[in-house]
């Protein structure tokens, strides 16, 4: 996370709807934190997440300053129970056994139940507990649900799993908002400056994003009405000749007008979409996401076209299912589903490609 800022935060300063995702304080690291300020303060146990917290995602090797962290909280006397989402069972019992640590299994987080049952199990409250994760909304929320203090961590590594790489793109948006609460060290001030909307890397990106989407739009989807009912043959829609001929050579039952007029989408909605993507990685790489040279081109290449061929999937399972679907005026089914594709697959598509495609690589 690039714009990861670490301090206090004035937890009563913030918005009440976006109060159960704030920690109570932000590190950089995991060995930053003060181990000795938490025994002052009370805290007996301290709850931890495993992956980009302790050690990177999926590795087994801790960075050693992790387990020095470990060992000198031991010797404070706290003790120290993992809290984990990982779906691989086998590894979290190694790295248990590895640390000394034990774990606890359950719901999911932001589920209470891992979080009441470390507590039940360690004899302890939820006032002499904290939680360390680098997620707001699953290791932070968790923890703020059960009442308990929690501690924020800048993510160890990029390498992430992809439904985390989704919730990143929201977890930008609230610490945008929960960084105007930082306080300053000594003068309890804030010390981030307030920054309009536009000013946000991610608000602008996704901006640029919609306007080559809108000439990717135009593009997929004027094209493509122009082929559906503004071109005849010898007095017949060129929709309805080609939806013909493909019903005839690829289809035993009957052919229809209807059928026929469906078919046709189809096979248009594959060449105009395709036309629009070629479009979308020109314009995204150079403005959207501002990559230049020919470092990567060909892996980048290769991740848009993933991207971009599970959205022209999704685009035209969805257009083509509506326009099937809704009855009536062929052009009111054919703007309904082209518009509710169109929307579904701008979120796939800009996820998919600043996330991963036009990723760029970090140390």
């Amino acid at each position: 996370m690039r714009s990861f800022r670490a301090g206090r935060f004035s937890r009563e300063a913030v918005l009440s709807p976006l109060r159960q995702l704030c920690p109570v304080e932000a590190y950089h690291t995991l060995w930053e934190i003060e181990l000795d300020k938490l025994v002052q303060a009370g805290k007996r146990l301290v709850l931890i997440d495993i992956d980009n917290t302790l050690l990177p995602w999926r590795s087994e090797e801790f960075p050693p300053e992790s387990l020095e962290w470990l060992e000198r909280g031991r010797s404070l006397g706290l003790e120290f129970c993992i809290l984990s989402n990982t779906r691989n069972a086998e590894r979290l019992q190694r790295l248990s056994e590895r640390m000394g640590v034990p774990f606890m299994q359950g719901k999911f987080k932001p589920s209470r139940m891992m979080y009441r049952a470390a507590l039940e199990r360690f004899g302890v409250t939820p006032e002499q507990s904290v939680m360390v994760g680098d997620q707001l909304f699953t290791d932070v929320l968790g923890a703020n649900r059960a009442g308990i203090e929690a501690i924020w961590v800048k993510p160890m590594t990029s390498r992430e799993f992809v439904g985390t790489r989704v919730n990143r793109i929201a977890e930008r948006l609230v610490a945008s908002r929960l960084y105007r609460t930082l306080l300053a060290e000594e003068d309890d001030l804030p010390i981030v400056p307030k920054k309009g909307i536009f000013q946000r890397r991610i608000v602008r990106q996704f901006a640029k994003f919609c306007i080559v989407g809108g000439s990717s739009f135009l593009i997929d989807a004027g094209l493509h009405r122009i082929l559906m009912f503004n071109i005849f043959v010898d007095g017949q829609p060129l929709s309805q000749i080609v939806g013909r001929w493909l019903l005839d050579h690829f289809s035993s039952g009957p052919v229809s007008a209807t059928s026929a007029h469906d078919a046709a989408f189809a096979l248009f909605k594959v060449v105009t979409a395709s036309l629009a993507i070629f479009n979308s990685f020109v314009w995204n790489r150079l403005w959207t996401f501002s990559i230049r040279g020919k470092e990567e081109y060909g892996a980048q290449l290769s991740k848009f076209v993933v991207v971009s061929l599970i959205g022209l999937g999704l685009n035209t399972v969805i257009s083509s299912g509506l326009n099937a679907a809704i009855k009536g005026d062929e052009s009111r089914s054919w703007i309904i589903g082209t518009v509710v594709a169109a929307a579904v697959v701008a979120i796939w598509n800009f996820s998919g490609q600043r996330l991963w495609a036009f990723r760029k690589r970090t140390s």
